[in-house]
């Protein structure tokens, strides 16, 4: 029933685990290094038109900013979303329609069955 396995995780319950040492402490005599990520502020040795971000944010913010500004370009944006609500909801009455012919068939067969 009580495994003390369950919460021994490598080092005894109470102390530091492996890798800490307090108060700059270190064995070696020199700190452990670890690879550190780019401050958020910094782009790289190329600055920021080295990232490949950097463009895609500026295609998708210069898309947006033309849809936005041309009327006929919205004018299309809004006909092209009509025309595809109107096939859909096309689609969801034939789909009723079709349900319904399949319910009066089964009804149907139902009820020739019974005579």
């Amino acid at each position: 029933m009580y495994d003390p396995r369950a919460y021994y995780q490598g080092f005894a319950p109470g102390y530091p685990s492996p890798g800490y040492y307090p108060c700059g402490y270190y064995p070696q005599g020199m700190p452990p290094t670890a690879a550190r990520p780019p401050s958020v502020g910094s782009a790289g040795a190329g600055g920021p038109l080295s990232n490949t971000r950097f463009f895609k944010g500026a295609f998708v913010g210069a898309l947006a900013a033309y849809l936005l500004s041309h009327p006929e370009v919205q004018e299309a944006a809004v006909r092209g979303a009509v025309k595809t609500w109107s096939l859909v909801q096309g689609g969801v009455e034939e789909m009723k329609e079709r349900f319904r012919d399949a319910e009066a068939e089964l009804h149907a067969a139902n009820a020739g069955d019974g005579d």
